[in-house]
């Protein structure tokens, strides 16, 4: 459905079927036949994709499956991003029924249209230039699925691991509405959880299953579009944000600043954005903090049971935050012969921020007795000229300086 949904944000055109075919037809699958087809579904229009494999018995290991995709004729990021994929599996695989990798015999997803569904989507994802996925509350569905190993409760034991992190919701129809092989494409394309960004719609597309569903149409939705201009980070326009973050806030007036600040450095290790507090006078007027933590919204669960955890609060409120960001890296500079690393901030293709890592400068200048601002200031002008005559890209890319 995922694969059909973003084929009909180009079913006019037909520029995306064709680079889907060709992608298929890199893997000679001998005796496959892919059928594409408009339909509707409910009374909407929609796309379905069916994978025929002749009959061909099922692809049970990993290593048949790369073995096909690492002789294919694709790019090396849909190849890299496919076996990836399909090692996930494996692997989680292996944790449900407590054996290796190399032991595990694939099941429902070791056919060939996983095969299709897995390389397809990749290599449409790449045709379009997407670089940030998005995804709201997954309907997992309800009741029971009938698996190799017997009768198990929905979500499939492989669709429950694979959707860690993410926010579920049960039904509304009492069967399966997410397989394995759908899960691994949300995690492995790297989607986020929450509401959709502030954005500009480029295309549409509705991607339609075989089931037939009791309260209404069997569709999956794909938005595409630009949340700046170019889609990449710091390059809003029109004052559109560039993405959407989570703010968690508690107050604390009864626990030590050992225990604040220990927590702090917790919840930066477990992945929180960025984490601080604000002095501030509690009931019976008690002197406190308040802690704010701003986290992805993936991350929002894992954050939030450490606060908790941490610091003993009794509540955690949230709210959703617009925010721009600026692009950013590292570049490496010789100052007095050592090396200082410098980052530094572009907004709208202007380079707005340079700052010297701490350490590093403050290593130079016990090394060298150059007072440590002076060090900071010649990594800081060092790192301009740098910048100033080097592409964006190749500043990313570099490694650490060993001259200038």
């Amino acid at each position: 459905m995922l694969l059909a949904a973003v084929l009909d944000t180009d079913r006019d055109a037909g520029r995306l079927e064709a680079v889907f075919r060709e992608a298929v037809g890199a893997l000679a699958l001998e005796g496959t036949e892919v059928g594409i087809v408009r339909d509707m579904e409910r009374g909407v229009s929609c796309t379905r994709v069916r994978v025929d494999d002749g009959g061909a018995p099922p692809l049970r290991h990993l290593a048949d499956m790369e073995s096909i995709i690492d002789s294919a004729g694709l790019s090396e990021t849909v190849k890299t991003r496919s076996i990836k994929a399909l090692r996930r599996l494996a692997e989680v695989e292996a944790a449900v029924h407590g054996c290796s990798v190399d032991e595990i015999h694939f099941h429902e997803v070791g056919a060939v249209d996983t095969l299709v569904d897995v390389v397809g989507t990749f290599a449409l994802v790449e045709a379009l230039g997407i670089t940030r996925v998005m995804v709201g509350p997954i309907p997992v569905g309800g009741g029971y699925v009938e698996i190799a190993h017997g009768r198990m409760g929905v979500p499939a034991p492989a669709t429950t691991r694979l959707l860690h992190g993410y926010d579920l919701v049960g039904g509304p129809e009492m069967r399966e509405l997410t397989t394995p092989t759908g899960a691994l494409l949300v995690g492995e394309l790297g989607a986020t959880g929450g509401p959709i960004p502030p954005m500009r719609i480029e295309r549409v597309g509705y991607g339609a299953g075989s089931m037939k569903l009791e309260g209404g149409p069997n569709v999956l939705r794909v938005l595409v579009g630009h949340t700046g201009e170019g889609g990449g980070a710091g390059a809003a326009r029109d004052g559109v944000p560039d993405e959407q973050v989570v703010e968690l806030q508690t107050n604390l007036d009864d626990v030590s600043p050992e225990v604040i600040g220990h927590a702090c450095g917790v919840l930066r290790d477990g992945g929180a954005l960025d984490v601080w507090v604000v002095p501030g006078y509690m009931k019976k007027g008690r002197p406190g903090v308040v802690l704010h933590a701003l986290v992805e919204a993936q991350k929002e669960t894992a954050v939030t049971t450490c606060i908790f955890e941490e610091t003993g609060t009794l509540g955690v409120r949230r709210k959703v935050i617009d925010r721009h960001t600026a692009e950013r890296g590292v570049t490496s500079v010789l100052v007095s012969g050592n090396v200082v690393r410098v980052k530094w901030g572009r907004w709208q293709d202007r380079l707005v921020s340079l700052a010297p890592e701490y350490e590093d400068a403050a290593a130079v200048a016990g090394m060298t007795g150059v007072p440590l601002k002076d060090v900071m200031r010649s990594a800081v002008a060092i790192a301009r000229e740098k910048l100033d005559e080097t592409s964006l890209s190749g500043a990313l890319a570099e490694p650490p300086d060993t001259g200038r």
